[in-house]
């Protein structure tokens, strides 16, 4: 059998980065190796560096893959803070599909491909109309990243709870019993009583961060040339 064909047709990029998704679905992204990779499609490994350089280029593509098919909607219409909403969701829903990402962000390296380029425009335009400094915008973007990996990562990390349970209301169960007789501040925390209806933890804590992305408005836009 030729080492470009597996069995279940010709090697191509697009099915070596699909395999390896799946691979790191299923294993996580240490387990994506050429040699695993290659051995799922059924053919030899370094039939796989005539699609991708290395590994590195490897992952680079999945993430590309996975911003992608979570690329964010068209933005004509909508306020700064319901795309920023749209933002976290879309983020948040491909950590929870594909938890690997949460490693795989922080160890790929430029050059970035067109989706994730796509995706940071949309973010930094989506700011525009409170008329932040550049640096400013990609501040508050970056923050708000950081708060949904640090939140998907509490999420995937509690294997007792479900994604959408609140983490506060968790602990508070946690600790409901425990002696807190010197820890005035936390038992008052704990023995707090959540508002009926409140909206869920996630969009809370976003909006927290969001709040403070608007006091940082400039309502005299500096003129850019």
């Amino acid at each position: 059998m030729s080492p470009r064909v597996g069995p279940s047709g010709p090697l191509s990029r697009d099915r070596i980065v699909a395999s390896a998704i799946e691979l790191a679905d299923e294993d996580g992204l240490d387990a994506v190796t050429m040699r695993r990779v290659a051995e799922r499609l059924g053919a030899g490994a370094m039939s796989l560096y005539r699609h991708v350089a290395d590994k590195d280029e490897l992952i680079g593509a999945m993430v590309e893959q996975v911003t992608a098919e979570y690329s964010y909607p068209d933005a004509t219409g909508l306020g700064w803070r319901e795309c920023m909403h749209i933002l976290a969701r879309q983020d948040w829903a491909s950590f929870l599909a594909h938890p690997w990402l949460l490693t795989a962000n922080a160890t790929v390296t430029p050059p970035f491909g067109t989706a994730s380029l796509a995706a940071m425009e949309w973010a930094l335009s989506a700011l525009e109309e409170l008329h932040l400094m550049p640096d400013e915008a990609a501040r508050a973007i970056m923050t708000m990243n950081n708060y949904v990996q640090g939140s998907a990562r509490v999420a995937l990390g509690d294997r007792q709870a479900d994604a959408g349970d609140d983490p506060g209301r968790a602990w508070q169960h946690r600790l409901h019993d425990l002696d807190l007789g010197d820890f005035p501040h936390l038992s008052r925390l704990i023995a707090h009583r959540h508002p009926a209806g409140e909206r869920d933890w996630f969009t809370s804590g976003l909006d927290v961060i969001l709040d403070g992305v608007e006091a940082r408005q400039n309502p005299h836009p500096v003129q850019r040339g």
